[in-house]
């Protein structure tokens, strides 16, 4: 996948003009956030987004949404996005599983055959 450019994307909500002839621009490889004051239009860019009511974005697109709100602890925030990645916590449980493997299931085949 290449990067992502976008020109001319005018985002309005009700009387609001959030963005008005503006470039959006995803680069590859990157991770992106929002943040800011409540009101300021970030969830109706992202649902904007993720619906893909934006000229230019790959239908083939891979979007991940996160949770607004998330409960206070000392947890990063790039640690509350990858759980949210439920693929990716399957297979480091099945990786970790696999490191542990001490082949003792194929000692007790061997002497029961």
């Amino acid at each position: 996948m290449k990067d992502i450019w976008c020109p001319g994307v005018t985002i309005i909500a009700g009387s609001k003009e959030l963005l008005i002839d503006t470039t959006v621009k995803f680069t590859r490889g990157r991770k992106y956030g929002l943040v800011g004051r409540n009101g300021t239009g970030k969830t109706t860019l992202i649902n904007s987004i993720c619906r893909k009511e934006i000229n230019g974005l790959a239908k083939n697109l891979h979007i991940l949404q996160v949770e607004q709100e998330v409960i206070g602890d000392d947890k990063s925030i790039l640690d509350h996005v990858l759980e949210c990645d439920v693929e990716r916590t399957e297979l480091l449980a099945e990786q970790d599983k696999l490191i542990s493997y001490d082949g003792s299931d194929e000692e007790v085949k061997a002497s029961n055959s």
